[in-house]
């Protein structure tokens, strides 16, 4: 750390932006896939921010160049004797005065008793050198001492979207006019049979091609801070908190979808599990697989589930397997089942797994109980993030920052969307906030006691 406070929160907040930098790449790594726009919107924020931290990181380096260089010159110039040093005017000299800080130490080392010859403590050098020798505690100095902040600032959210993820992903939305929009949809075929006989007709039916609409809809928050807490908070606030603003925008459009997600599949007949039991969802999850075909002639390639359903299932699949790490681990994707020469790959770790060879995704905004087999195609969601935005208010030293884009979602074959009704005895699902509570002292009972 540098004596320059400025230059020290600059290099401070640039570190943390590298940091921030690093954490959401190895993310991305770690979960193998692409970076989503709203991802990319934050790096293209934070090296925005680096490269106006360098613009004033540079001119105060140079002067503490400068300053370095200066105490080097001053350390190298003569200084005199303390006994020759003038006294000032009106002060008594009431302490002992020693000519060098070898006289000191021949009164430190005699006060111990540590001469040569000296049998015990010297008494008088004992109380020179007490005199001169004060102690220095934290408590003298409570003004100086600074709080420590220790690691990064804890953020107890998720911002991962394993719903729009497993749908494809957000499709670009940009440039597309209006507030809504369609997409073509085969709803009837052409036909063929048999000829009835030689120079007969043959059969013959029209194509119907029909819109499916999708709406846009504006998703976003906005935080006005003020100038003081940008310029003295340590890790800066601007940066918490437009780091949150996009995760709590990636939460709520997962959540939004995941509520539509539902409600489309919530139109087909359910298919009830019979036991919570490894053949009853065997039962289920088979009769679900043979009603998305027949609804939409494509095979489902996804169960989408709630977190109890996840932690039901991956229980009944382990306790009818040896549980050894999936084979392979390293190539367990979406696309790719982690094992598929079993009843299931799950892990205790993980969401990653599989169920009969069909990737399982889990999606924690998912109602409780939720399951829902299907092909990723009869749903699509369109998105275009807007990103951040932000404008100064001089005459209250604030600045109002807003994050949001617009996602348009639904269903273009939701007939092969199949719930499952779960059967009872699936775990409980615990009653959370948004953040966890901090612990308070209990109260004090009556009495005293």
């Amino acid at each position: 750390m540098t004596t320059n406070a400025v230059l020290d929160r600059l290099l401070g907040e640039r570190a943390h932006q590298v940091d921030f930098i690093d954490e959401l790449l190895a993310r991305v790594e770690r979960e193998e896939r692409d970076l989503v726009d709203a991802e990319q919107g934050n790096l293209r924020a934070a090296h925005e921010r680096i490269a106006a931290l360098d613009q004033q990181i540079q001119p105060l380096t140079a002067f503490e160049s400068l300053r370095g260089a200066h105490a080097e010159a001053v350390a190298a110039l003569p200084v005199g004797r303390r006994g020759s040093e003038p006294a000032s005017m009106g002060q008594r000299n009431s302490g002992p005065s020693y000519p060098s800080a070898g006289a000191f130490m021949i009164d430190l080392l005699a006060s111990r008793g540590m001469m040569p010859g000296q049998r015990q403590p010297d008494p008088d050098a004992l109380a020179r050198v007490a005199f001169v020798v004060a102690d220095q505690k934290t408590s003298d100095v409570t003004g100086i001492l600074p709080t420590p902040i220790v690691g990064q600032v804890v953020s107890l959210i998720d911002s991962n979207r394993p719903l729009i993820t497993s749908l494809g992903g957000a499709r670009p939305m940009g440039g597309i006019p209006g507030s809504t929009f369609s997409r073509p949809k085969i709803t009837q075929h052409t036909t063929a049979g048999a000829q009835a006989g030689e120079k007969t007709q043959l059969p013959s039916q029209k194509m119907t091609i029909t819109p499916v609409s999708f709406t846009k809809s504006t998703y976003g928050g906005t935080v006005d801070i003020s100038r003081q807490s940008i310029d003295w908070t340590s890790p800066a606030v601007w940066d918490i908190v437009i780091r949150d603003l996009a995760d709590v925008y990636s939460i709520q459009t997962e959540t939004a979808v995941a509520g539509a997600f539902t409600t489309a599949a919530s139109g087909n007949t359910p298919i009830a599990a019979p036991a919570n039991t490894l053949a009853g969802w065997t039962a289920a999850l088979y009769q679900a697989a043979m009603h998305s075909y027949q609804a939409t002639f494509r095979m489902p390639d996804r169960i989408w589930c709630a977190l109890n359903v996840w932690a039901a299932l991956g229980s009944l699949v382990d306790s009818t397997r040896v549980v050894l790490p999936p084979d392979p681990y390293t190539t367990g994707t979406v696309d790719q089942p982690l094992d598929s020469f079993d009843v299931g790959g799950s892990a205790l770790g993980t969401f990653r797994g599989d169920v009969l060879g069909l990737p399982r995704i889990v999606v924690p905004t998912l109602a409780a109980g939720t399951c829902i087999v299907g092909n990723s195609s009869d749903y699509e969601v369109y998105e275009e993030v807007i990103g951040l935005l932000s404008v100064v208010e001089p005459s209250i030293l604030g600045v109002q920052v807003a994050y949001g884009g617009y996602v348009a979602f639904g269903g273009v074959a939701s007939t092969g969307l199949i719930p499952i009704t779960a059967p009872a005895g699936l775990p409980t699902m615990a009653e959370v906030s948004a953040e966890v509570p901090v612990e308070e002292a209990p109260a004090p009972k009556a009495n005293g006691k």
